[in-house]
C-alpha cells in the first residue's frame, strides 16, 4: 500500500537513484545535460542536494517501506521587495549563460519562466517513480497528496512543466491547463501547465 510523507536528510540517496533514473531520458533534461552515458549519475547528485537542502520541500512515497518515489515542490513567495530582487537575478543570471556556448539549458528555463505566474504560486519542480514502481499510481499518489494541501491552504495556483505526453495527460487529469510550449528538440517541447486552487481532477 502507498503511503506519502515528508522526506528527511536520510532520504537524499534514494530519492537521488530513483529520479535520476526517472528522468535519465528525458528530454528537458538533455538541454541541460547532453551526455546520456552520464546524465544519471550527475542528476542523482543535483536530487542528493536539493533534498539535503530542503527535505521539508519534498514528498515521498512509500510501498512496504521502500521509497518509490517522490516529488520535489516549491512555496509561494510572498509579494515584497527582497522576493521581486531574487526573481530578477535569478532572471538576469539565466540570461547571461544564455549568451555563453552550451547555453540551451539557461535558454530553457528562461522560457519556462516567462509562463509562471507573476503573483505567489506553488511551483511542482520535479515528480517521479523508480523503474519498479511506474504505471502503480505514485504519480497520482503524490500529486493528490500536494495539490490537496495546496487546496487547503489558500487560493494560490500551482505551476509546473510537464516534459512528455504522458505527464501531460497525467497534469490534466487533476486540473493543470496548458499555457504554454517551449520547444526542447526539433520534433519536441514540453508545456507549462496552470491549475487554479481547488480545481478538481477529471
Amino acid at each position: 500500500m502507498l503511503t506519502i510523507r515528508t522526506a528527511t536528510v536520510a532520504d537524499a540517496p534514494a530519492i537521488g537513484r530513483v529520479l535520476g533514473d526517472a528522468f535519465r531520458d528525458d528530454p528537458t533534461w538533455a538541454q541541460f545535460l547532453p551526455d546520456p552515458a552520464t546524465r544519471p549519475e550527475k542528476l542523482a547528485r543535483y536530487y542528493r542536494r536539493r533534498v539535503r537542502r530542503h527535505p521539508e520541500r519534498v514528498d515521498v512515497a512509500m510501498d512496504d517501506g521502500r521509497l518509490v518515489g517522490a516529488l520535489l515542490w516549491a512555496p509561494p513567495e510572498r509579494a515584497g521587495g527582497l522576493t521581486a530582487a531574487r526573481r530578477t537575478a535569478r532572471r538576469a543570471t539565466s540570461r547571461f549563460l544564455s549568451r555563453l556556448p552550451g547555453g540551451r539549458g539557461a535558454r530553457h528555463t528562461l522560457a519556462v519562466e516567462s509562463y509562471r505566474p507573476t503573483g505567489p504560486h506553488w511551483y511542482l519542480r520535479d515528480i517521479g517513480a523508480g523503474p519498479s514502481a511506474r504505471g502503480k499510481g505514485v504519480g497520482s499518489a503524490l500529486l493528490e497528496h500536494r495539490l490537496g494541501l495546496i487546496d487547503h491552504s489558500g487560493a494560490e495556483p500551482a505551476f509546473l512543466e510537464s516534459t512528455t505526453s504522458g505527464s501531460r495527460r497525467l497534469y490534466e487529469r487533476f486540473g493543470f491547463e496548458a499555457v504554454g510550449s517551449i520547444a526542447t528538440e526539433p520534433d519536441h517541447s514540453s508545456t507549462a501547465m496552470i491549475r487554479h486552487s481547488g480545481a478538481r481532477a477529471g
